[in-house]
């Protein structure tokens, strides 16, 4: 759902606002893959952000004005600076910037392949593949099954859209792949049970992605609803967590975030498949499953 130009000082979510730092800022050794829109680098949020376009991506045509609406926000979540018009919820971390829907028409699964191994060639841990029209072809469903090899070898962690702008093929391997899908918490009393059988039982994270605030076009801020912005709350939080686990484990394992993320919440919690997530309790207990301390100290120096 695309969002609306709004003023920077509306409120942003109360889940939003629950999830900013509570687990710190992130750590720059942690590197986060956006597989997404162009991003509009140019907005104030991102000054100062680690973002870096890789490889060929790098000089994929402009795209249009919806796939970088859709690209600037999602970033925004995950890399909006302290201080700034959008806070992210993991400024510290590196990013790539990987605009799979950068000429504004269909992804194929070839193109998406090629992405997530430039990504972890570039020493991506997580990847954030946002929402879109994506197309299967028999040399690119191959190669996608070499990309979450390669993601399953490597230990990085594949974060994506469930239902119907998420990559089916994707989330059909996800109960045996590196992937997480993600709803928002207000989508599954519509679509539950098809959501559940399209990627298994789980397999997936629920989190509230309504009125998300992020980044939007020419400097202004927007609020959109949906599945990507809960997506880009969720890849933000894995973050935060990998960069946590960095400094009280002393190594980063995106694959043990996955299953913490999954095993967050009580059984009874969970909805068809997915575990909720939407309250600071939930995140609290997120937390303490992980063996983290919350919330943390504020530190950006």
């Amino acid at each position: 759902m695309s969002g609306t130009a709004e003023s920077a000082f509306l409120p942003r979510s109360a889940f939003q606002n629950d999830l900013l730092y509570s687990l710190g800022g992130g750590d720059p050794r942690i590197t986060i893959a956006v597989l997404d829109g162009p991003v509009d680098r140019t907005h104030e949020c991102f000054r100062g952000a680690r973002l870096t376009p890789i490889g060929e991506f790098s000089t994929a045509p402009a795209g249009n004005d919806r796939t970088m609406a859709q690209g600037s926000h999602t970033a925004s979540v995950i890399f909006g600076q302290p201080c700034s018009a959008v806070e992210g919820q993991a400024p510290l971390c590196r990013g790539l910037l990987v605009p799979i829907f950068a000429d504004g028409q269909v992804c194929t699964t070839q193109r998406l392949a090629r992405a997530i191994m430039a990504a972890v060639d570039h020493g991506a841990q997580l990847i954030h593949v946002g929402g879109g029209s994506f197309a299967a072809t028999a040399e690119g469903d191959a190669l996608l099954a070499k990309a979450l090899a390669l993601c399953l070898r490597r230990n990085v962690l594949i974060i994506t859209v469930a239902g119907a702008r998420g990559c089916a093929e994707l989330l059909h391997a996800a109960a045996a792949a590196p992937v997480l899908a993600v709803r928002a918490v207000e989508q599954l009393a519509l679509r539950a049970t098809s959501a559940a059988r399209s990627i298994g039982c789980g397999c997936g994270v629920a989190v509230p992605g309504s009125r998300i605030f992020g980044a939007a076009l020419e400097g202004r801020v927007a609020r959109r609803s949906g599945a990507c912005s809960a997506a880009a709350l969720v890849c933000g939080l894995a973050g935060v967590l990998l960069s946590r686990q960095l400094v009280t484990q002393g190594r980063a394992d995106p694959l043990a975030v996955r299953g913490w993320l999954l095993d967050a919440v009580s059984a009874d919690s969970a909805c068809n498949g997915f575990a909720v997530l939407q309250s600071r309790r939930d995140i609290e207990r997120l937390a303490a499953r992980a063996g983290l301390s919350f919330p943390v100290t504020r530190s950006f120096g």
